[in-house]
């Protein structure tokens, strides 16, 4: 709310000492008509800038904002217009629309800079958890801002092991040993170098608790340990065959090759 009453009370200062037949009541309508633009657009392109381009690549990003800027300069001096027009016309519902002519340019270039500064708003308040989670160094849980890429979340630090249930027991189980888990519904097939383990946990259990750089979900229902992977070869369709440790083989799918290969130097 401040930053919207910080706008209009600049687009009305603007309007009010630019134009010398513009009264104070003229200068507010014209500030506010100005200002629901940014309202109606801001909000959009702020959040697809943090959830679709943040930490994406260089090449996406700018392409995006090219395409962002285009699209909310062009559609705010639209609405400008169409606002412009009912403000100064005898009714709302029947009014006369008049292009800016030369002005246009102007205006354009206004709302240009307009989003960048939205933009440039974006990518701090997307960044900023990241850099006081990094001083922070653990003291606490970091919460940030929805649609952050997963990759640029602090990491909280993996356990080395695991203790699966078996009967009455509960026994220790090395993550490093761990070579692939497999599993449907609510249970897991924990396959280690010398043994496997049925353990009642979701995939997406494990996958939360496991070092992502190590272990890979390459398929829906199958997550391998990277480092146990003898071999692979293509398995038909963009998928791959991976030969584990223990002699097992799991098959990845379109989406899970494309993680592994991303890999290969």
């Amino acid at each position: 709310m401040l930053a919207v009453a910080v706008i209009g009370c600049a687009y009305t200062a603007t309007i009010f000492v630019a134009r010398d037949d513009t009264d104070l009541g003229a200068a507010i309508v014209g500030g506010i008509a100005n200002t629901v633009p940014v309202i109606l657009f801001g909000g959009l392109v702020r959040r697809f800038i943090i959830e679709k381009l943040v930490g994406r690549s260089a090449i996406r990003q700018t392409l995006g904002h090219a395409v962002l800027c285009m699209a909310f300069s062009v559609l705010s001096f639209w609405v400008l217009i169409i606002l412009l027009g009912m403000t100064s016309g005898a009714s709302p519902f029947t009014f006369e629309v008049k292009p800016f002519g030369k002005g246009s340019a102007w205006q354009l270039l206004e709302n240009a800079t307009t989003y960048a500064a939205i933009a440039a708003l974006s990518y701090l308040q997307a960044w900023r958890p990241v850099a006081n989670a990094k001083s922070a160094a653990g003291e606490g849980e970091v919460t940030l801002p929805a649609g952050l890429p997963d990759l640029e979340r602090p990491r909280r630090p993996r356990a080395s092991r695991h203790f699966i249930r078996s009967g009455e027991d509960i026994l220790p189980v090395d993550v490093s040993r761990v070579v692939c888990i497999t599993g449907a519904d609510d249970y897991s097939d924990v396959a280690t170098l010398d043994r496997n383990h049925l353990v009642r946990m979701t995939l997406a259990e494990f996958e939360k608790s496991l070092d992502a750089a190590v272990f890979v979900r390459v398929h829906r229902s199958s997550i391998v340990n990277v480092d146990l992977i003898e071999r692979a070869e293509p398995a038909g369709g963009g998928r791959m065959l991976l030969h584990m440790a223990n002699g097992q083989a799991i098959q990845s799918s379109r989406a899970g090759a494309r993680l592994l290969r991303a890999r290969v130097i």
